[in-house]
């Protein structure tokens, strides 16, 4: 099985593997390891078969749509796909099925790839323990089933880990890219709020929703970006921003760039294998030729910005599905919806408004910060994954992605080590506005020193497995 969507790309290509071929892999892989981990929803084999082969049609006739043709993906269920339920996680859009695709998965389709299935989530995105949904099953942590494997992009990047597919696709309002890229040892960026289309996307919190991908390495996650970042009228907070190619200086490195220590926060609170790590990495980036910079940010002195991120996030979810929700049965909905929801009953629109205004003052110490670096460092999570069977410590865990989403600025996870009995840790870089471009070239060169990529977790379909469910 090929390890990356650009080592697929080149066997399509030379003719040593078809997309058909890859395809039923990955759908014996699936049918192999599901049952453990929980990662899907709905698997669209029959139409992945058949799109692969019309792919290997389209190749032989010397149509070749780019890098992604013919490369097999996942699609998180709040993303509408035409003719192919949509579940958000939820019992209550069990049998939901749209009518058209999502812009993302319009314009994937576009460039080539080929639909795997849904994957788990979180009910409605929201918060709690990670993967953890009533309806469906728990997401399992493909490097140990007893973690936790992050939310709220749960299956995608569970999927993405464990060899099920070559790409995915999440959804980030306070860390639900991040967050499962990082408990599961992979590549999981945010990008600027607007940078892609959420037409289709069933919201979560409006303002602070975007969608991104989940990939093995930077450079499969910037193949991925590329394909789905523009401008789209149908959905009202897309930039008109242009599109861009991310391979375009990925290999620069970091010499001389100037990455940015946040005083009395990006060490703060953090487990002791998590603050070695992200350490580490600093002093990598030095190693490098990276100048590091300590920079002040008072509104993450506090909570502050944390409770103002928290009443946006759930005033904009009432906003959304409030009425919905009074009119659902209560057993129709998880307790974490319903916990959201009465926390969000007491967020009133003064509430709301000071929060913004907080939003606005954080926004320009960020300004005044970016005028000195060109990119912020903090690990993605506090703590490595916990016990599925632990307390819900989901608050604490987003201390590190809430800030950035709230701000909405690009952000990516990318592994940089492991603890004591082998859980990924991730590492966090920020960028300013509209600079995916300049944090992927930053994570491509770590990647590259340090390899953490290649390591594979116990539940995944490797060679040897792969090899043994094939005919």
């Amino acid at each position: 099985m090929p390890a990356t969507i650009t080592e697929a790309g080149s066997r399509l290509r030379d003719g040593s593997l078809t997309s058909e071929m890859l395809i039923d892999a990955y759908l014996k892989c699936i049918r192999h390891l599901e049952p453990k981990l929980r990662a899907f929803i709905t698997i669209t084999e029959q139409q992945a078969l058949a799109d692969g082969r019309a792919l290997d049609t389209e190749l032989r006739a010397g149509k070749d749509r780019g890098p992604l043709h013919g490369i097999p993906v996942v699609y998180k269920d709040n993303y509408d796909t035409a003719d192919v339920p949509t579940t958000m996680g939820s019992e209550l859009f069990r049998k939901r099925v749209p009518r058209e695709d999502a812009t993302v998965v319009r314009l994937l389709d576009t460039a080539g790839t080929v639909m795997l299935g849904k994957t788990n989530m979180n009910e409605l995105a929201a918060g709690g323990p990670g993967g953890y949904n009533k309806f469906f099953g728990t997401t399992r942590n493909p490097w140990h089933p007893d973690y936790e494997s992050g939310g709220s992009s749960s299956g995608s990047a569970v999927a993405v880990a464990a060899a099920l597919c070559l790409g995915g696709v999440g959804t980030d309002s306070g860390g639900s890219i991040r967050g499962p890229a990082s408990r599961t040892g992979i590549v999981g960026i945010r990008p600027t709020f607007g940078r892609v289309s959420c037409a289709g996307v069933f919201p979560r919190a409006p303002t602070l929703d975007i969608c991104g991908p989940l990939a093995r390495t930077v450079m499969d996650a910037a193949l991925l970006l590329s394909a789905i970042v523009g401008f789209d009228s149908a959905d009202p907070h897309s930039l008109r921003a242009p599109r861009e190619d991310f391979m375009v200086g990925l290999a620069q490195g970091v010499h001389k760039l100037r990455l940015g220590i946040i005083d009395d926060f990006t060490f703060r609170n953090i487990d002791s294998e998590v603050s070695a790590a992200v350490g580490d990495a600093v002093e990598k980036f030095a190693e490098l030729g990276a100048e590091i910079v300590r920079v002040k940010l008072p509104s993450l002195e506090g909570d502050v910005i944390q409770r103002s991120v928290t009443n946006v996030l759930l005033y904009e979810f009432n906003k959304v599905f409030g009425r919905d929700y009074r009119a659902a049965s209560p057993q129709a909905l998880g307790p974490v919806v319903h916990s959201d929801m009465a926390i969000a009953s007491h967020i009133n629109q003064e509430d709301y408004d000071e929060a913004l205004s907080e939003r606005q003052i954080f926004t320009l110490q960020l300004n005044a910060v970016f005028g000195q670096i060109d990119a912020l460092l903090t690990p993605t999570m506090p703590t490595v994954a916990p016990l599925i069977a632990a307390p819900d410590l989901s608050g604490r865990h987003r201390q590190f992605t809430l800030p950035f989403s709230f701000a909405g600025l690009p952000a990516l996870s990318v592994p940089c080590g492991f603890n004591a009995i082998g859980l990924p840790i991730g590492l966090q870089i920020i960028g300013n506005t509209l600079q995916e471009g300049m944090i992927l070239r930053i994570a491509a060169a770590y990647e590259r020193v340090t390899g953490f990529y290649r390591r594979r977790p116990p539940l995944h379909c490797g060679e040897s497995v792969s090899r043994a469910l094939l005919p």
